[in-house]
This record gives C-alpha cells, structure tokens and sequence, in this order.
C-alpha cells in the first residue's frame, strides 16, 4: 500500500502512464496521441485544443454537478428551517425527537450505501443519478402530509435512502471526466454548493414564512411540497442531458479532441467499469490510509450533523433572535463558508498543498466551537457559529481521497466506506446535543472540538506517508528500476499501489 508498503517492483505490472502534478512530477499533454513525461517542475501547459475542450467540459457538466449537490443538501435541511415554522406545534415534536429526526436521514443513507456501489456499476450515472432525484423529490414533497413523529421518522429516513446515491455519484462523475490536477476545484463546489444551499435555504425558508396559513397549511409544509416537485422536475433533466463519461456525445469531441480525452483518462487513471474488481478491495482494507480516510469522515461530520440541525435553533436561543431574524442570520455564515471553502481549494491548487491546509481549516473550526462556549449570549454568539463549519477541511479530504488513489474498484470502495462513517458521524451528531444541555450544549460542543483535533493529526500522517512513498518512487526512478509504462487505463485498471508511475499529491 502507498503509506504502510513498498510495491512489488517486477517486471509483471503492466503500468499505464500518469499524468501529474505536484512538486516532483509532471506530464505534459498536446492534441497529438504523442506522451511526454516532464520531471521536477511544476508547470503545466495546456495545449489550445485542450482548453476548449475543458472550457465546454466546464460550461455542460459544472451547473449539473452544481444544482444535484444543491438540491440535496437543501432537500436535507429543510428540517433545520422547519423547526421555527410551526413544525414542533403541527406534529407535537419534542426537541430529543426533532434531533432523532434528523439523525433517523443517515440510517437510510446507510443503507443504501452497499446497492448503491452496485448500481454505481451497472447503469450509466446519468440515469442513475435522474431516477434517484425523483424519487426523492416525491419523498420530500410527502413529508408535508406528516402530523407526528412516526410519520416523519419514516419519511426522513426513506429521504436519506434515496439521497444516499448522489453524492457518491457526483465523486465519481468528477474522477471520470477531470484531470487530477482540475480536481481539487471542482470538488470544491460540492462543499461550496452546500454552503450556497444553507444560504439560498435561508432566503427561501423566510420566503415561506410568508405563506404560513395559505390554503390552511403551515409554511414548513408548503416549503417540503413546492422543494420536492423542484426536485423531480430537475430529476428528469438530468435523467436525459447529464453527461455522464469523459467520451459523452454531448461534448460534441472532434476527432482530436477524442485523443485528447483518452489522455486525459491516463491522467485521471480511472474508466468506468461494469464489474467488480475484488482485488481492488482487497489491496484497499491493508492500507492503513483507508481507516484514516474513513475516520475523517466520521469525526467531522459529528461537527456538520449537529451544526446543519441545530444552527438555526442555537441562533435562537443563544442570540435570542425572532423566528425569521433566525433564518436570515444563517445566510451569513454560509457566505463566509463559501469564502473559506474557495480558499481552501485556490490554496490546494497555487501551492500543491492538501495536508497543512486541511489542519488549518480544523484550526478555524476549533475556533469557532470555543467561541460558542466562552462567548456571552446575544448577537456575539454568532461567531461560533459562523466559524464552527467543516467545509473548508472537507474540501481537502474529498481532493485528497481522490486525486491519490487510483482504479475504478478501489475509489469506488474508498468512497463508499468512508460515506459510511460520513453517516455514521451525521447520525451521531444530531443527537449529541441532548436537550438537558441545551442552551450551551457544552458537553457536545467538547466532543466535536477533541474530534476536529483529531483530524488534523490524521491529515498531518496522510501527508507525511504520501511524502514519504513519492520519494520512494523516485529513487525507484531514478535508478532506472520502474517497469514499462502501457498505454491502456480502460484494459489494465491498475491501482496507485501496482501503478509505481503515479505519484501523489500530499
């Protein structure tokens, strides 16, 4: 494995080429099939043709990507809005069952999670993804019928079964189409979109308000209706028009633009298969950066699980904020996640850097759950909550597990298990602030702080073994005991272990 193991350096591999960049390699790429390896720089360039191609990759895939993520996470968190329009009155919710609510979302994510890696293989993520957001859509538009706690116990969680398939989709979609060296960015947007969504929720929840009593029925419930129909609708669009490979006949590819696109899969080191490479797993549970992976996940969104739910009732009652002055106070914190977010991301791409601006963003997230519990209540208390995000981080994690591994098998079991423990911390979040703590929730908020602490020592091992491995390959190289490169990534599918021309980006 890449931290724990050498590879095997023998002749048997067959090893595709790689196209990198980091801080000891780089490829080159031009509109001719003709590859060209570049050491010790950090410069890329790509040709004319290229550019155009990566601007109409940009300008057809971005706004699916975009407006998926957007309306799952708002989909989501409508619970969050929900709790000051009346939904506690309409269903006789306690504040323990309110959160049981919210966390009941990940059991059905969690189920989903072992077909979803089947259906990931078996049918095109364009139809995939179109079905699931319809299904969805109806789900939610059918939590406004709920009128006490079993009901909407059943209707959330069979809302986070049919959510379970997106995000991991999305991952997938970005690995397929993108270079490495692009990837950092564009996973940029799923957090970024998410933080758009807690704003946009907020201006669209306080729109709602304005319904309260239309037609007898509560603006929660009008909310969930006209929310799930937008969704459906945007299911069948994205049924028939998303592109859903690098080779997608709504790229419109010229011929060389074709050859363009197959080194650009060498470069990404994944082509979609139909089946199911068991040895890929196999190699993944011997690696040590699996568990660390899949611990990132859990400890931070203990952070996200509590803070989505709960922000908008903390604004509440610590800032002793109306209803509708607690809605509208959430649109600036997401405003500040989407700054940090993009920060994160530009300063992943300018300097090469994942690990030391992952442990920055726990610094920030630290920060803002101390100010939550020393601050005085009143409008202070604000800026706990908008520092106390894991988006920034999270950004980093979701680069970093993708552009460092490699095979379709493997990625998509990386993925998938640390979804797992992605739920599993969501779960566990909402329900960490119990109501005999409330206001401060100063026990939670404890909790959340050691786990973020936590996570910046996982990135900081991430990043020294992946510094320690490319120093490994290059001396490898640099005594000429590499094997041959091959040409094929669709036939030979080889991970980032058997792959010793693939470098990493720590």
């Amino acid at each position: 494995m890449a931290i724990d193991e050498r590879a095997d350096v023998t002749p048997q591999y067959s090893i595709l080429d790689e196209t990198v960049v980091d801080s000891t390699t780089a490829l080159g790429s031009s509109n001719t099939s003709t590859k060209k390896t570049v050491l010790e720089t950090n410069e890329f360039e790509y040709s004319l043709e290229e550019k155009k191609l990566l601007r109409r990759i940009n300008y057809i895939t971005t706004p699916f990507i975009f407006i998926i993520v957007f309306l799952q996470y708002l989909d989501k968190i409508t619970l969050n809005y929900s709790a000051v329009m009346n939904l506690f009155e309409d269903t006789d919710l306690t504040e323990n069952e309110f959160g049981l609510s919210g966390a009941l979302y990940y059991i059905g994510f969690l189920v989903f999670l072992l077909p979803n890696q089947y259906f990931m293989h078996r049918f095109p993520l364009s139809k995939y993804m179109g079905v699931l957001l319809v299904l969805w859509g109806a789900t939610l538009g059918c939590t406004a019928l709920v009128n006490n706690f079993a009901q909407l116990a059943a209707l959330r969680c069979l809302l986070g079964f049919f959510e379970s398939g997106a995000t991991p989709s999305i991952l997938m979609l970005i690995a397929l189409i993108y270079r490495r060296r692009e990837q950092s960015m564009i996973f940029s947007i799923v957090p970024s979109t998410m933080a758009f969504g807690g704003a946009m929720g907020g201006l669209i929840g306080y729109g709602f308000l304005n319904m309260d009593g239309i037609s007898g029925l509560s603006a929660w419930r009008w909310y969930m209706i006209v929310l799930g129909c937008a969704t459906s609708l945007v299911g069948v669009v994205v049924f028939i028009f998303l592109p859903d490979r690098a080779q997608s006949r709504w790229f419109h590819l010229t011929p060389a633009q074709r050859i363009i696109v197959q080194e650009r899969e060498q470069d990404s080191a994944i082509v979609q298969q139909k089946t199911i490479n068991f040895e890929h797993i196999k190699e993944s549970v011997k690696e040590s950066r699996l568990y660390c992976y899949i611990l990132i996940a859990f400890l931070l969104n203990l952070v996200n699980g509590a803070m989505s739910l709960y922000s908008t009732l903390i604004i509440k009652t610590l800032g002793h904020f109306s209803d509708a002055q607690s809605i509208l106070f959430s649109i600036p914190g997401s405003i500040i996640a989407i700054i940090l977010i993009s920060l994160a991301a530009y300063l992943s791409k300018r300097f090469q850097e994942n690990g030391y601006i992952g442990v920055l963003g726990c610094v920030i997230t630290i920060l803002g759950l101390l100010f939550l519990i020393v601050l005085p209540e009143g409008g202070a208390i604000l800026a706990g909550i908008f520092l106390s995000i894991i988006g920034q981080q999270y950004t980093i994690f979701l680069s970093m597990s993708s552009v460092n591994i490699a095979g379709y098998t493997k990625k998509s079991f990386y993925i998938g298990t640390a979804t797992v423990t992605y739920c599993i911390g969501n779960f566990i979040g909402p329900i960490l602030l119990q109501e005999s703590f409330a206001p401060r929730y100063i026990p939670a908020l404890i909790i959340m702080i050691a786990a973020v602490a936590l996570t910046a020592l996982l990135f900081l091992f991430l990043r020294w073994g992946y510094k320690r491995e490319n120093r490994y390959r290059q001396q490898l190289k640099s005594e000429n005991k590499l094997p041959e490169e091959t040409e094929s990534v669709e036939d030979d599918d080889l991970t980032d272990k058997k792959n010793l021309h693939f470098v990493y980006q720590p």
